[in-house]
């Protein structure tokens, strides 16, 4: 596999496990699975974790039922799918007056991931490099409201409302 050190940008693979917590922290054997391959042994189950140091982690946590009752993900980047909700549901960029399709913005964590701010549609949010910039670099601040429009407060302390667009 071709890897990013030689300026090419190969995709990665993605390793689907399915694996229990317990077993992970060594406190149970039961059995975990690979996608593609099948049921293997709590060593290799362990060792397959361990070897995925720089992979981004999704996982779900079941009920005794296993039924999922919540799911999660470990990485700075959103999927494409919560891209394209971002995006449909707020078509340009949210500060006040930019009008950059949101397709051309980068998504904003409105809580700063380095800060434990969640990978999740309701922490992201579209916002055109200028504004993306001026955010992290200005003082200016950027709030979602519960209604979904957006505050936007400048360094002098005036607030802007930017209003989320109806559905078409």
């Amino acid at each position: 596999m071709l890897g990013r050190d030689n300026g090419i940008g190969a995709d990665r693979g993605v390793v689907h496990l399915n694996v229990d917590v317990a077993t992970l922290a060594e406190l149970s054997n039961a059995p975990g699975e690979l996608a593609g391959y099948g049921p293997i042994i709590a060593d290799i189950a362990r060792k397959v974790a361990a070897e995925q140091t720089g992979a981004s982690w999704e996982f779900s946590v079941n009920d005794d039922d296993g039924d999922v009752i919540a799911t999660d993900i470990t990485r700075r980047c959103p999927t494409a799918a919560m891209k394209r909700q971002i995006e449909a549901v707020y078509p340009t960029c949210v500060a006040p007056g930019c009008r950059m399709p949101a397709y051309k913005c980068d998504l904003d964590h409105r809580r700063a991931y380095s800060r434990g701010g969640p990978t999740h549609n309701d922490n992201m949010g579209p916002l055109c490099r200028y504004h993306h910039m001026s955010k992290h670099h200005a003082p200016w601040g950027l709030e979602r409201l519960p209604n979904g429009d957006h505050s936007c407060t400048s360094p002098l302390g005036h607030v802007y409302i930017r209003r989320r667009a109806p559905p078409v």
